[in-house]
């Protein structure tokens, strides 16, 4: 059984006001004035950033709540502004039916804490590349989404597989001929003009071939580290699927190879989990 997009398939246009924020977002030298006032055309997206700025983490010692948009970006800052347009251009994306154990709100959550431990890795190892690990945490498994979307019958397949033989997608995609859903997410990514380094990670970040990294740039990898262990880690939290299986453990070998201790481990999980119960009161 094999698994190909259609010929000429395009995903949906990313919506409008998202590509907007996400170009701005990519200049560190965005006008935040000029971001609030494409911003507030969505009244829903605006919502989001005001209640997320007035929230106990980001109010507490910066003083009284803003109804000012444009002092609530600048309160939650470009980072968490991204992680909003991307979720909100996922989900406005993106319809399936449920599989299993499989649903699009479980996998809304894992993207979301995943990529939030991407950014606090990163700022502590690789402070260049946030925005491009941000965004590959934060579409790292679009594939599984497109698959809902596109081979429901498929996805179905995969994901009873791996219910009863206690795998995870990569091993069932192995063993029932379908393409990996890295493989799959990053190549549809072209439709949103994702930037080719991050289109790359996601397209590795489930191989387990050590080939697949021979041609890799140092930098890219380590990125691409920051994205596999911020997948365990989510799922080793609870921010994964139901009844799905895999493979948790952290090999010390790779903490040694990113600079990085098991205290650090704890400290960004502690950051992330706060971020995420702030930015699930949204």
């Amino acid at each position: 059984m094999k698994m190909h997009l259609p010929e000429g398939f395009k995903l949906p246009a990313m919506p409008q006001i998202a590509r907007e924020c996400l170009v701005y977002l990519y200049n560190p030298n965005a006008d935040t004035g000029v971001l609030s006032k494409s911003l507030s055309r969505d009244i829903g997206i605006s919502a989001s950033i005001l209640k997320l700025a007035n929230s106990s983490q980001f109010l507490l010692g910066k003083g009284a709540p803003t109804s000012d948009l444009n002092a609530a970006i600048l309160r939650i800052g470009h980072d968490n502004l991204r992680q909003l347009m991307i979720l909100h251009a996922l989900e406005a994306t993106f319809v399936f039916k449920d599989s299993m154990f499989f649903d699009f709100k479980s996998f809304s959550k894992h993207c979301s804490f995943v990529s939030l431990l991407c950014t606090d890795f990163a700022k502590k190892i690789a402070p260049d590349s946030i925005a491009d690990i941000q965004m590959a945490g934060l579409m790292h498994d679009v594939g599984l989404a497109i698959m809902g979307s596109l081979f429901h019958e498929n996805l179905s397949l995969m994901v009873k597989y791996c219910f009863e033989n206690k795998v995870d997608f990569a091993i069932a995609e192995e063993k029932l001929g379908l393409e990996p859903h890295c493989k799959l997410g990053a190549r549809a990514l072209d439709t949103w003009e994702i930037p080719a380094r991050v289109k790359l990670i996601i397209s590795l970040h489930d191989s387990r071939k050590p080939d697949d990294r021979k041609e890799v740039e140092v930098n890219t990898i380590k990125l691409l580290d920051i994205l596999i262990l911020s997948d365990i880690l989510a799922h080793s939290y609870g921010f994964g699927f139901k009844e799905y299986k895999r493979d948790t453990r952290i090999e010390l070998s790779m903490l040694k190879r990113m600079g990085i201790s098991a205290e650090d481990v704890k400290e960004i999980v502690k950051s992330a989990l706060e971020t995420e119960a702030a930015l699930s009161s949204t």
